[in-house]
């Protein structure tokens, strides 16, 4: 478990057997062209951050089991997780004698290039079977909607030196997706999800420059740490997702002959509207640092985030374990809330706000079984997750959406594996419960139908899902949903199905 959480810290580059494998002689005619492609790519991901993929490079139970999470799109070339530099786990990848001629259209004379990944389709419905205000089932019935995907990503770990990579992720999706917010937006069927290189310097200082998701936290189905940097936070339906990083320069300073490292985070704006001088960007420039300490089979974290006039912060993270227990917990604080430093600048008068996190997990090998439970406390009951005008055909309609996770939270997953002494067949059991925050009213609900995306305001999720797989790269699932919007209410009963094709990796 030690480690699995810990972002670059002991880890250990490894060579990825792949079905398909590419490793070729490459050019340096082509290095510099590469090197120009990706810079200005780079300056294309402020126009979205949206995310259409799932697949996650930080898989929490990675350490245990990653068959468990079959689902998981793990980045097949380690993604934001692999630390590059650890010299003492780098395969050197000796050069490759290609069977055809190919001196003139590759990269480097000494390294290699990979290219991997996934195409998975799926069709996926919810039938309501029961709810208070509609009882005709075969109205429902009726109105059951077919939800069909096609999704798929593409990597291309770029390594012409040992301590020198160039990585990029990218995919594409249909139907394409709209979305306000965190929910979906902006009609794109193409999403760059990661694009960075990483160099060194006298192997002692190691640097990330690029877009990449950031695994401070420590969390499993919520992680307030992680959010200081990332884009988007964890779904904790889909908590193995990856999220949505964001364009930043990470620099990584190890101490000798230990797990203790240094991080530094330089993340400028992305905002090229506002941000329109020299001294504005560096104004909106964001700042970060954390110092990771192993002790005793522990791992503590402690640091900070600032940005010009906004609320600074303070984050303390751990992991370890207790005999067969994993254990972790995140701690951040808040001086200030982001609606409240736009609109005083002043640093009295400001809310302390507190946002706290402890986690377990155990898994059993015969049966196997994997349990995760997780408790989060959101003090920042101030901001609003979202709270802006859109333009819905002829109409300005307003979207104000309280916090989805103000309050007390709490998240458990069950995944059970060999039901009934078949491999074929598993289970997955999920409850969320959330006790403090506001409802949304009816007019936002109203509005964001008007979009074409309803949000559910529940505050009560169980669900459990039977799954069989006759083959690797095919599933069909089935099982109960229930929903509840207060805990005074009865609650709705829903029947998911989902079948799935796909997702193997190359």
């Amino acid at each position: 478990m030690l480690g699995s959480r810990l972002e670059g810290g002991g880890a250990r580059l490894a060579v990825v057997n792949l079905n398909l494998k590419m490793e070729i002689s490459m050019n340096r005619k082509l290095f510099g062209l590469f090197t120009v492609l990706f810079l200005l790519s780079a300056g294309l991901y402020a126009q979205s951050d949206d995310d259409l993929f799932s697949g996650s490079d930080e898989d929490f139970f990675a350490s245990i089991d990653d068959s468990v999470f079959a689902e998981n799109d793990d980045d097949l070339f380690g993604g934001s997780e692999d630390d590059l530099f650890d010299s003492n786990g780098i395969e050197v990848v000796e050069e490759v004698k290609a069977k055809t001629d190919l001196s003139k259209g590759v990269l480097f004379e000494n390294g290699s290039i990979k290219i991997g990944g996934n195409l998975s389709t799926s069709l996926s419905t919810m039938t309501t079977l029961y709810s208070e205000d509609e009882e005709n089932f075969g109205e429902n019935l009726k109105n059951t909607k077919i939800t069909p995907t096609l999704s798929s990503f593409l990597t291309v770990d770029a390594r012409p030196t040992q301590y020198l990579r160039m990585y990029t992720k990218f995919g594409i999706s249909y139907p394409t997706s709209s979305s306000v917010a965190g929910f979906n937006s902006g009609n794109s069927w193409f999403k760059l999800k990661e694009l960075f290189t990483d160099f060194s310097i006298a192997d002692t200082a190691f640097f990330r420059f690029g877009i990449h998701t950031v695994s401070w936290g420590t969390g499993y189905f919520f992680s307030p740490v992680s959010d200081l940097i990332n884009t988007s936070s964890i779904n904790p339906e889909d908590a193995t997702a990856q999220v949505d990083g964001s364009l930043n320069l990470r620099t990584q300073i190890t101490f000798p002959n230990t797990q203790n490292c240094l991080w530094f985070y330089v993340i400028p704006s992305t905002d090229f509207t506002n941000s329109t001088t020299a001294e504005s960007y560096i104004r909106d420039t964001a700042l970060a640092g954390k110092f990771d300490l192993v002790l005793g089979g522990w791992e503590f974290g402690l640091g900070g985030f600032w940005k010009y006039e906004n609320a600074p912060k303070g984050m303390i993270t751990f992991t370890g374990s207790l005999k067969k227990l994993s254990v972790y917990g995140e701690f951040v604080y808040s001086y200030g809330a982001k609606s409240e430093w736009a609109e005083s600048k002043d640093w009295a008068n400001k809310t302390n706000i507190f946002q706290f996190s402890v986690g377990v997990s155990r898994m059993w090998k015969n049966p196997s079984v994997v349990l995760a439970a997780q408790y989060y406390f959101d003090g920042n009951g101030i901001d609003k997750l979202l709270d802006q005008s859109y333009t819905v055909g002829d109409r300005t309609v307003e979207f104000v959406v309280p916090s989805l996770t103000k309050g007390h939270n709490i998240a458990l997953m069950a995944n059970f594996d060999g039901i009934l002494s078949s491999k074929d067949l598993s289970a997955t059991f999920f409850a969320m419960a959330n006790f403090g925050k506001d409802k949304m009213s009816d007019e936002s609900k109203e509005n964001f139908e008007a979009l074409g995306q309803p949000v559910s305001d529940v505050t009560m999720i169980l669900s459990a899902m039977l799954n069989y797989t006759p083959f690797s790269v095919f599933s069909v699932g089935l099982g109960p949903y229930l929903t509840w919007e207060t805990y005074d209410n009865k609650p709705t009963v829903s029947l998911k199905i989902s079948a799935k094709l796909g997702g193997g990796k190359f």
